[in-house]
């Protein structure tokens, strides 16, 4: 198999069944990551870095979060600490005492929280655009991803038509791909969004009662902080990590270091070479 194709796990954890991608050959656990996505994603997210991680050697680890793409859904169980208690029994599925940690948006928070809460659990922890203070404008700037929740739409080329903005070229493929993961297709072609829009709705409750800033001034694992630099709502609006949210991680997370991604926004960071070359190379420092 190529190391570009994910092999595909079903594996039950705290009662669920977790699907998750993977990229590569398992060696040994220093050489294993887990990649985690954001709010309303899925391990789509990580399909071109998967296999760049794979192509060095390392075994890539990306679970669809409870209640995301192929993963089960439980009528409730949503929040940090849920997440966490997953990763950690998907740890022990794999062997891997010490967790090396990439999180993209929620998959960043859900960092935050494991290296705080489990500290012997973490090895090297990347936190991709998103900090412990969120900007009032969050939910604006991810509000095409939130709006979709719920909305049923005549077809897939309808829903992809809804999703497709300026910034997803020359990634465009990609991004097909990514949203076509994402949705349940009914007898009639009409098709919805795997994520029941019940699922966020817990999931920001439970988060916002959660003190995000103590959290990240608890966390010791070495860290790269990687910050997208182009607003999804204007150059300089809808950033998620705005400079001095990330000048503060850097004060507080003692082993931690900053890259600015240019040319970036909140969902692009993922795939540009600014971030995963200067990530690959944080990984095997």
């Amino acid at each position: 198999m190529s190391a570009s194709t994910a092999t595909t796990h079903d594996i039950m954890v705290n009662g669920i069944t977790l699907r998750v991608a993977t990229w590569g050959r398992f060696t040994t656990p220093e050489r294993a990551v887990i990649l985690v996505h954001g709010i309303t994603a899925s391990s789509r997210t990580w399909a071109e870095f998967g296999p760049l991680l794979a192509a060095r050697g390392w075994y890539a680890i990306a679970p669809d979060l409870r209640g995301r793409g192929m993963s089960e859904k439980p009528p409730h169980g949503y929040g940090l600490p849920y997440h966490v208690n997953d990763l950690l029994s998907l740890a022990d599925h794999f062997n891997l005492s010490a967790i090396n940690y990439v999180g993209h948006s929620l998959g960043a928070l859900i960092g935050f929280f494991l290296a705080a809460i489990h500290p012997p659990r973490v090895g090297k922890l990347v936190l991709v655009d998103a900090g412990g203070n969120l900007p009032p404008d969050t939910g604006k700037a991810i509000g095409k991803a939130l709006a979709r929740l719920g909305t049923p739409y005549p077809s897939f080329d309808a829903y992809w038509n809804a999703m497709r903005a300026p910034w997803m070229t020359p990634d465009e493929a990609f991004w097909r791909e990514y949203y076509r993961y994402d949705i349940e297709t009914y007898p009639d072609n009409t098709v919805l969004c795997r994520v029941p829009r019940a699922v966020i709705v817990e999931e920001v409750a439970a988060n916002a009662a959660i003190r995000l800033e103590m959290l990240s001034e608890m966390v010791q694992s070495p860290t790269l902080i990687a910050r997208a630099t182009v607003g999804m709502l204007a150059p300089d609006r809808g950033l998620l990590l705005p400079r001095e949210e990330a000048e503060r991680l850097l004060r507080v997370i003692p082993a931690s270091r900053l890259i600015e991604v240019p040319d970036a926004n909140h969902y692009t960071v993922v795939l540009v070479d600014a971030f995963t070359d200067v990530c690959i190379a944080f990984l095997e420092e």
